[in-house]
């Protein structure tokens, strides 16, 4: 490890109050010779503050539901299931469906949160040192840190079988809301980044594709919670794999 990749580790830990004491010394010494680096901790302290603001922690039982569902989720579906899962995903190509809506102003909210997901994939996707801030060898980690910070027990979906792998994830806000990021990416270095936030509002939204700025956006909502898959993929492909994270997060 780098001594920046470190620097930014100890940071990261201190800011989610996993610093050890030991550690917590060298970090002080870095930040007194370091005004930027000080000044970017307070910035993310801040920022951390106002998300975490009054956010329930899940129970350990939603979140091992959870994980749960993605584990039979990601095994190998029997032939009738793919069939069923390609033909339902066909038939809402056709429609413009594949959940029923049920509140008109869900596709504006899904619209903007749509953007918020291009944003972000737009700006992470090309990072090499530093795509996410947790990465996927500390997805347990991961996913009950974002838990928590959104309020709502949420998983990162595998992607295995489509030849995608968890790179790991990040907090990010989303207008006045904390998100979850997820990126992956596959052998040939090409990326996806799955956005999501928990809300108020419950509601359901088909998938909606949007493209620009050469991403093709998918995004939908279940209840309370919004999702928005971005990636430079082809129609198709996208539209697959985000039928196979909805299988898994529903």
């Amino acid at each position: 490890m780098t001594q920046r990749n470190a620097i930014e580790k100890l940071i990261q830990s201190a800011i989610d109050g996993e610093l050890p004491a030991e550690e917590r010394a060298r970090l002080e010494k870095h930040l007194a010779s370091h005004p930027e680096d000080a000044a970017r901790m307070r910035e993310m302290q801040r920022h951390s503050g106002l998300i975490g603001e009054a956010v329930p922690v899940p129970s350990e039982a939603h979140l091992s539901g959870l994980k749960k569902r993605a584990e039979r989720a990601a095994a190998p579906a029997a032939g009738w299931r793919i069939a069923a899962s390609v033909a339902l995903f066909a038939a809402g190509l056709g429609f413009g469906y594949v959940l029923p809506k049920h509140d008109p102003s869900a596709i504006g909210d899904i619209a903007v949160f749509a953007e918020h997901a291009r944003a972000a994939h737009s700006l992470y996707v090309s990072e090499v040192m530093h795509p996410v801030e947790v990465a996927a060898t500390e997805k347990d980690h991961l996913q009950t840190w974002l838990s928590n910070r959104l309020g709502a027990a949420i998983i990162a979906p595998q992607l295995g079988g489509t030849g995608f792998s968890l790179i790991g994830g990040r907090l990010l806000p989303a207008g006045d809301q904390a998100s979850a990021l997820f990126m992956y990416e596959n052998a040939n270095g090409d990326r996806l980044s799955l956005l999501a936030t928990h809300g108020t509002s419950r509601g359901s939204q088909s998938f909606r594709f949007h493209e620009a700025k050469g991403y093709l956006t998918i995004s939908w909502q279940d209840g309370p919670w919004q999702y928005s898959l971005v990636g430079a993929l082809e129609r198709d492909p996208m539209g697959l794999i985000a039928r196979n994270i909805h299988e898994q997060l529903i």
